[in-house]
């Protein structure tokens, strides 16, 4: 490979470069000097401190192979779109590195001007052309990029990002910050996207924090269309937030998001939360939350790329939830669905018992009576609220995924409820009283001591 460097900006600011020697073919990534002596607070990665260090690929190649696509088609295709003649990260970050994920930016020296003064172009977008992109997705689900777009996203299905300004969308050109991914939905799964839309809404209504969902057709092409939670809009100007993603922060590759075999599992996670958050006890309850609306909604997918941190000055955070999409709208053929997050040693939806909700609770630092509690209301209110989303909608689709769902989400949540409501009165329960951490014994953390989670909130 031919040696390459990428400065590497937060928020607008120069915080280092990422090379790539041509002997070596290794990616190393370093702070600028004066970004460290500035007084700054924000790491690129939390597995990267602040220190005048140089990291090798090791440390480095899990949080730039988490900002691109997965999906090797989408790779070469931009591979072959730039000329960059490779499909690693780096490679193609020097190419679509304008609008990444989080607050960073990628761009070859001798183009940081450029970029710096196309930070605000974009042009209006018509729902018909959006509805043009739609269908090219489902025609070619490679085809995510348009021609002098610079942004990329990371993930598997399909997808792009746009801008929402003055009650028009517009197309990111050059360095401009998107606002919203727009998603058509997984094609082999019918009306996929609306289900992954009220899945997310519904999830909100229980109290889960999820990131802002819509349900829009453009052009007649429907779509779930999430507002960027790494983006903040001022006045005409959008900001960007740092954040990444769990698989990232635990120096995993994408390949290795799900727990099973080799990806990071709730220890791991919470790991991570102990050692970065500035509210441990907060962040166990959301990561807590994340364990128990996949399981409660039936979705399987709540892997480690789909769970993220905010990376904020002084402040790092659990990210609002995405996401999140229900499999009780859609027949499989072989019985219960697994969740991708092991729940203390159970994972298969039906079969989780109040034992394996301790287990979990345990891992986070979380009372058995702040778990039963949190489950029984989850599993008692989600099934309406979901199909309150519907009811919203009501149109054909809408009504179909009704039928198709609500027996089996029904029926799954009132056995849950059920087993919650019998383990909060049940005096021979299973008890929180082996292991670490619990509420009678702080946490050890790379950051210091800190108490566990133990009452709601």
């Amino acid at each position: 490979m031919s040696a390459l460097k990428l400065l590497v900006l937060l928020s607008g600011d120069l915080v280092g470069s990422v090379t790539r020697t041509e002997s070596s073919a290794k990616t190393e990534f370093q702070y600028d000097p004066d970004y460290l002596t500035g007084g700054a607070t924000v790491p690129l990665s939390t597995r990267l401190p602040l220190a005048r260090t140089r990291f090798g690929e090791r440390a480095i190649k899990p949080y730039l192979e988490g900002l691109v696509p997965e999906d090797p088609q989408v790779r070469r295709r931009w591979a072959d779109r730039w000329g960059t003649g490779q499909t690693d990260a780096i490679s193609l970050l020097a190419a679509m590195g304008w609008d990444c994920p989080g607050a960073v930016q990628f761009t070859e020296p001798d183009r940081l001007a450029e970029m710096r003064e196309r930070a605000h172009e974009r042009i209006p977008c018509s729902e018909a052309e959006i509805g043009g992109r739609l269908r090219a997705l489902h025609s070619e689900p490679s085809s995510w990029e348009l021609p002098d777009g610079h942004w990329s996203l990371a993930g598997q299905q399909s997808k792009f990002a746009i801008i929402r300004a003055d009650e028009q969308w517009f197309e990111a050109k050059g360095a401009a910050a998107t606002t919203h991914i727009v998603k058509p939905g997984i094609g082999r799964l019918h009306h996929q996207a609306l289900v992954e839309h009220a899945t997310m809404r519904a999830a909100s209504m229980v109290g889960v924090k999820t990131a802002g969902s819509q349900y829009r057709e453009f052009g007649g092409e429907p779509a779930a269309v999430v507002e960027r939670f790494d983006r903040v809009a001022a006045g005409p100007t959008v900001l960007r937030l740092h954040q990444e993603d769990l698989c990232q922060a635990a120096g995993r590759l994408p390949e290795d998001k799900y727990e099973v075999p080799h990806g990071p599992s709730l220890k791991d996670m919470m790991r991570v939360v102990a050692n970065t958050s500035d509210d441990p006890a907060r962040d166990a309850r959301r990561l807590f939350d994340f364990l128990a609306i996949n399981y409660v909604a039936g979705a399987p997918d709540g892997h480690s790329k789909n769970i993220s941190l905010l990376l904020l000055p002084g402040r790092v955070e659990i990210a609002p939830l995405y996401d999140l999409a229900s499999a009780f709208s859609f027949q499989y053929r072989k019985g219960l669905r697994d969740v991708a997050l092991s729940i203390g040693g159970g994972r298969k939806i039906g079969e989780v018992m109040p034992r394996h909700w301790v287990e979990a609770g345990k891992t986070l630092g979380l009372s058995d009576e702040y778990v039963f509690n949190r489950v029984r209301q989850l599993a008692s209110e989600f099934p309406d609220a979901f199909a309150s989303v519907l009811d919203d909608i009501s149109s054909d689709a809408s009504d179909e995924i009704k039928r198709n769902t609500m027996t089996r989400l029904s029926r799954s949540n009132a056995d849950l409820s059920a087993q919650m409501r019998k383990a909060l009165s049940s005096d021979d329960r299973p008890k929180n009283t082996r292991g670490a951490p619990r509420t009678d014994r702080p946490l050890k953390t790379s950051r210091g001591t800190t108490t566990p989670a133990s009452n709601g909130g």
